[in-house]
């Protein structure tokens, strides 16, 4: 009887003192300005039933607390409307990440927290984002940076929002965005070809996919043609252009 007490007792230790030291890893990590994991974050997503493309960058971001951060940035819609926006991340929880390191995946753990983010400029097409965040981080010496993921294969998103958009006449949409794996995606949305990339289905090309397909995975264009694709993936859309 003794012994099973000394047994549950060591147990009990054990976890009070991993429980702790968790808390204090966190609130060390909460002390960092945390700014680098999310600015400069280009992202792709779907907005709406019909998973019509959207882009999502971030520009800006400054700490306003431990748990605060603002942000400014742009999302693109289809291509084709630019919307500037700005507002705030609050993080909530720290959770590690269990597995092993190597050279092509370093991740220590996911940072998670909620989002609101109002676009301004043509009341057209502006409204609120608002969801829910998690981001990776990796602890490089005496800083905290974003976590690297090199293989496509494991579907592992290092930057994963998920949410709504409402418009500011009241129309509310389903909106999320990821820099891998776009989360809340419809099964039918896209197949993964042998190197682990998803390419959209026709049934949804047509919602602003058609150039991202152009780019990288249509193999009856030419070389110039699919350049010419690739230049407007890979260009700063989120700068804005003078006249």
């Amino acid at each position: 009887m003794k012994q099973t007490i000394y047994y549950i007792s060591v147990f009990l230790l054990l976890c009070i003192c991993g429980t702790v030291y968790s808390q204090n890893r966190n609130a060390d990590i909460l002390k960092h300005d945390l700014s680098a994991l999310f600015v400069d974050s280009d992202m792709t997503g779907i907005l709406g039933e019909d998973c019509s493309r959207i882009d999502i960058h971030f520009t800006e971001v400054s700490k306003t607390d431990d748990r605060n951060y603002e942000v400014k940035g742009s999302s693109r819609t289809r291509l084709s409307v630019v919307c500037p926006f700005r507002g705030n991340i609050c993080i909530d929880s720290i959770s590690p990440y269990l597995q092993n390191r190597d050279e092509y995946t370093e991740l220590d753990g996911f940072i998670y927290g909620h989002y609101s983010f109002t676009e301004f400029g043509d009341e057209r097409f502006s409204g609120t984002f608002s969801g829910s965040f998690r981001q990776g981080y990796r602890i490089s010496g005496q800083h905290i940076v974003k976590g690297r993921n090199e293989i496509a294969e494991l579907k592992l998103n290092l930057s994963e929002y998920r949410g709504k958009w409402k418009s500011d006449k009241g129309l509310t949409k389903l909106c999320s965005w990821a820099d891998e794996v776009i989360p809340d995606i419809p099964a039918d949305f896209c197949q993964f070809n042998d190197a682990g990339e998803w390419v959209v289905t026709p049934k949804y090309c047509k919602n602003g996919w058609e150039n991202l397909y152009n780019a990288y995975h249509n193999e009856n264009l030419t070389a110039g043609e699919m350049q010419k694709a690739r230049k407007l993936e890979e260009e700063e859309w989120w700068i804005e252009k003078k006249q």
